[in-house]
């Protein structure tokens, strides 16, 4: 299962959409880890915390600095290097 949610989070650093300038947003953790379960294991992983915005809140995950796991880090570092949406442009 610990495999499974590594390869869905490095995906999803892979794919999703960045802002202008490049930089991701915060994961809702309900998108990595589907069941309690999951949500467990992703616990061991990263650090989930509740996060607020206009509409409620909701278990997310910040895109940097909360790994517990160095090598998953570094994967999905790797991962984001090979992100095709954050080289739309300098911005800054």
């Amino acid at each position: 299962m610990k495999e499974k949610l590594v390869e869905t989070l490095v995906n999803h650093y892979r794919t999703s959409g960045c802002d202008r300038y490049g930089q991701l947003n915060t994961i809702s953790a309900r998108q990595i880890a589907k069941t309690d379960e999951e949500m467990e294991v992703l616990k061991e992983i990263v650090q989930v915390a509740l996060v607020g915005y206009q509409y409620g809140t909701y278990e997310g995950i910040f895109p940097w600095g909360s790994f517990k796991d160095s090598n998953v880090e570094q994967m999905c570092k790797e991962a984001f290097a090979q992100n095709s949406s954050r080289n739309n442009g300098n911005h800054w």
